[in-house]
C-alpha cells in the first residue's frame, strides 16, 4: 500500500493540502498571497468537475498578479468554499485556514507521494 501524506505543499510553495482519507482540502500559502498581493477575484470550477493532477483548478487575480492553483491529485472537486467566492478577502486575510479554496475527492492516494515526509 502506498504511503501518502497528510499534508504538504506543492507549486514552489504557494499552495498547501491536507488530506483525510481521499478528500484533499487545497488552498494557498502566505507566500502566494504575498505574490499576488490583495485578492481581487477568484475563477472557481464547478462542484463535480474533474480535474487531471497539475491541471489548474482554480485561478486568483491580486493588485500585484495572478495565480493558478493547480491540482495536487487526479479528482473530482466535491466542495468549494463559499465564504471565499462570497467574500475573496478572506483567502487575503486568512489563506490557512478560513480562506481554502476547493475539497478535491482523489483517485488514488500515491498521487501524493511527491509530497511524503521521510
Amino acid at each position: 500500500m502506498a504511503i501518502a501524506p497528510k499534508q504538504g505543499e506543492f507549486h514552489d510553495n504557494k499552495c498547501w493540502f491536507t488530506r483525510k482519507l481521499t478528500v484533499v482540502t487545497v488552498g494557498v500559502t502566505s507566500l502566494a498571497i504575498e505574490h499576488v498581493g490583495t485578492v481581487q477575484s477568484i475563477e472557481w470550477p464547478d462542484e463535480g468537475s474533474d480535474f487531471v493532477k497539475g491541471d489548474t483548478v482554480v485561478t486568483i487575480e491580486g493588485t500585484t498578479g495572478k495565480l493558478e492553483v493547480i491540482a495536487p491529485a487526479t479528482g473530482v472537486i466535491q466542495d468549494i468554499n463559499s465564504t471565499a467566492q462570497d467574500e475573496p478577502d478572506v483567502v487575503t486575510e486568512d489563506p490557512l485556514e478560513e480562506g481554502w479554496l476547493f475539497k478535491l475527492e482523489i483517485e488514488d492516494t500515491s498521487d501524493l507521494e511527491d509530497f511524503r515526509e521521510d
